[in-house]
């Protein structure tokens, strides 16, 4: 048998003074570090920012190049917190302006809900000091709401303002209408005025005069009352007819309070949208029907 010889094969590592010792690890770290910074910038700047500038800035990252160089809509409008945009990329409107704006508009809107309650408060003064118009306050329901300052005239046992079934005015409705007239007309505000009625219906259903005419019928018989008190007539944009499809729903008033009046002092931006819905045309209204019914 020949000898045979065992070879042992020894692997060497080329040190480079140890693994820990490398430099690559700290650019993997500064990374890291770039980008935890990057998530907590954006998660600070979420937490702080309106919905109005979270839609802004999540358009602006979509489609940053589009938006910044070929006029996009949005970072070229004041409203947008994003500087840039429209013809010049240079433009620095944006967050800026957009605060400007804003606080105008809230201060506006302050001093008009201001109006508003100093126009409840002065109603509530004068059925205080009245004791004729105190024993009527009950009748009233006045509140703040976000088309403005709502005025509900209701019904009840012993001032039914509207007899069943009948538009003429209770001469209790017409001394509160009255009051009411210079008060409403004192503001620069419009008013929408609607009619409703209780559950009753008339043996003859919708077919022939209805709950629905008598709404319209009662509110008109408020609007000559309103009109004769004093009230500038140019100031209402709206008769509305409800019928009994608005029902009070408190448990405090009983159903006849269902015949009652309500009269709608709108802000501005009731307003606006109304007196936009009254000046379209067809053709506006049918494009918007249009868009309504592809969305």
């Amino acid at each position: 048998m020949k000898d045979q010889s065992i070879r042992i094969i020894v692997k060497k590592k080329s040190g480079h003074g140890g693994g820990h010792h490398g430099g690559s690890w700290k650019i993997a770290y500064a990374d890291f570090m770039t980008a935890m910074m990057a998530l907590f910038l954006v998660m600070w700047l979420i937490s702080t920012s309106t919905p109005q500038e979270l839609k802004g800035i999540a358009e602006y990252f979509r489609t940053p190049l589009i938006l910044g160089y070929n006029g996009g809509k949005n970072i070229s409008d004041s409203e947008s917190p994003i500087p840039g945009g429209g013809d010049d990329v240079n433009k620095q409107l944006g967050e800026e302006k957009n605060d400007a704006l804003s606080q105008n508009e809230i201060e506006k809107k302050q001093l008009e809900k201001i109006q508003m309650i100093e126009a409840a408060r002065k109603i509530y003064d004068i059925f205080e000091i009245d004791e004729k118009l105190k024993k009527l306050a009950p009748n009233l329901i006045i509140e703040l709401t976000e088309m403005g300052l709502r005025i509900q005239i209701l019904a009840s046992d012993d001032k039914p303002m509207f007899d069943v079934g009948s538009a003429t005015i209770d001469p209790n409705m017409r001394e509160i209408l009255r009051t009411l007239a210079p008060i409403i007309n004192s503001l620069p505000n419009k008013i929408t005025l609607s009619g409703h009625t209780d559950e009753r219906q008339y043996s003859t259903g919708d077919r022939g005069y209805s709950n629905w005419e008598l709404s319209a019928d009662r509110a008109n018989s408020s609007r000559r009352e309103l009109i004769a008190g004093g009230l500038d007539s140019s100031k209402i944009t709206r008769i509305i007819a409800l019928a009994d499809t608005v029902s009070l729903n408190n448990p405090n008033y009983s159903k006849d309070a269902n015949r009652r009046i309500s009269i709608l002092i709108l802000n501005k931006t009731a307003q606006e949208y109304i007196e936009a819905e009254n000046n379209m045309t067809g053709i506006d209204f049918l494009k918007q029907t249009q868009s309504i019914s592809e969305q």
